[in-house]
């Protein structure tokens, strides 16, 4: 029998536009329209045009699961402990397609990773700052808690905090890549890891990481990452490469 685990997702515990209408404008693929009723957005209709935009991973290598996000057709935007130990891992997008990755990078400081999928069939994803989010704003979170059995699985919410730092918290051992970061009552849970975090416009304006209780919710801002996005598609081209060195047998094999 198999057992597989969840990501780790982790739960600390401290003791340790017209009224009724459709806003109609010309907007790139990515972009979402957001329906309103009273000058309010609908969840309802907004989720179905953001959920193809999600995705759940597989860690084969480890045996856990979390979420991510499209941020292009073949790059993903998860939590840094998601991927970490992976060198093979299943993505399952919305329409329950699979595809396989066995390419994934990690930020040094922060807890998000990215994979790059073997083929280009996902869809991409509308990021933006978390720079203008308020508190009590409205937010909601699409992931996999608990695992695979509960995709897509939507919780709604409000940002109950801003600007926190919990790599500062006397009692903590080791770095857990959270000093910049905001926190949302949306509900969480092992699984969630890395999940996108949509304001009700349909951005993504952070991912999920982890909390002190499934109400007290730590989101990493999708500004650490949209300003490297062209970096981090050099990086995974790299890894096409190597760098040549010198080698005796190839001056013997062409006579140099």
């Amino acid at each position: 029998m198999k057992i597989v685990l969840l990501s780790m997702f982790t739960i600390v515990v401290v003791a340790g536009l017209m009224c009724g209408g459709i806003l109609l404008l010309p907007t790139p693929n990515n972009h979402v329209v957001v329906e309103m009723i009273n000058h309010q957005p609908i969840l309802s209709k907004i989720i179905p045009k953001v959920l193809p935009h999600v995705v759940h991973i597989m860690n084969e290598t480890q045996g856990w699961q979390g979420s991510g996000v499209a941020i292009s057709e073949d790059i993903i935007l998860t939590a840094r402990h998601v991927l970490e130990g992976g060198e093979d891992f299943t993505i399952t997008n919305s329409d329950g397609d699979e595809v396989k990755a066995y390419k994934a990078i990690s930020h040094n400081k922060y807890d998000v990773g990215f994979l790059k999928v073997e083929k280009p069939i996902l869809n991409s994803c509308e990021l933006a700052s978390a720079r203008d989010l308020e508190l009590g704003q409205d937010i909601f979170v699409i992931g996999s808690p608990f695992g695979k059995v509960n995709f897509n699985s939507v919780t709604k919410g409000i940002v109950s905090g801003i600007d926190r730092d919990y790599d500062e918290l006397n009692g903590w051992s080791g770095d857990y890549g959270w000093s910049i970061s905001f926190t949302t009552d949306s509900s969480g849970f092992p699984g969630n890891s890395g999940c996108p975090v949509f304001s009700m416009d349909g951005k993504v304006r952070g991912i999920l990481v982890g909390g002190f209780a499934p109400t007290l919710v730590i989101v990493m801002p999708i500004d650490l990452i949209i300003m490297d996005i062209e970096e981090i598609n050099i990086l995974f081209a790299q890894l096409e490469y190597y760098v040549e060195e010198k080698s005796d047998y190839a001056a013997e094999a062409w006579g140099y």
